[in-house]
């Protein structure tokens, strides 16, 4: 089977895509480490959305979305966080279920149980 350049390059994109929602994850789960040791069960976190290309909207959105598939593939696996909330800032500003940003920005806000510790670690 031969496999083309554009193949190949849609396959680098797609893992380079996956390895940043793999660190954002990461470091969303390291804050909520933290403040689950203070005893907090909710967390509003946001970043700066990465992408391959910078400032490329397709990136954006697709690293979104392997993030949100990450989250909720973990929640259905009975672990991770039992709500998670993305907030849509273009005005009025609201929280919403879906993966929202504005521009770069996302910001979302996670819940977890007590026994959810173990997740953060």
């Amino acid at each position: 089977m031969v496999v083309t350049l554009a193949e190949r390059q849609a396959e680098q994109r797609s893992r380079q895509l996956e390895l940043l929602a793999v660190e954002l994850l990461r470091d969303l789960k390291r804050s909520c480490h933290t403040a689950h040791a203070l005893g907090r069960r909710q967390l509003t976190w946001g970043g700066v959305v990465p992408g391959v290309q910078a400032g490329s909207e397709e990136d954006m959105d697709d690293v979104l979305k392997i993030l949100d598939q990450k989250m909720t593939e973990d929640h259905d696996s009975g672990v991770g966080f039992k709500k998670v909330e993305w907030c849509k800032a273009q005005a009025p500003s609201e929280w919403v279920v879906q993966p929202s940003r504005f521009g770069s920005h996302m910001q979302l806000r996670v819940h977890w149980s007590d026994e959810a510790g173990i997740y953060f670690e």
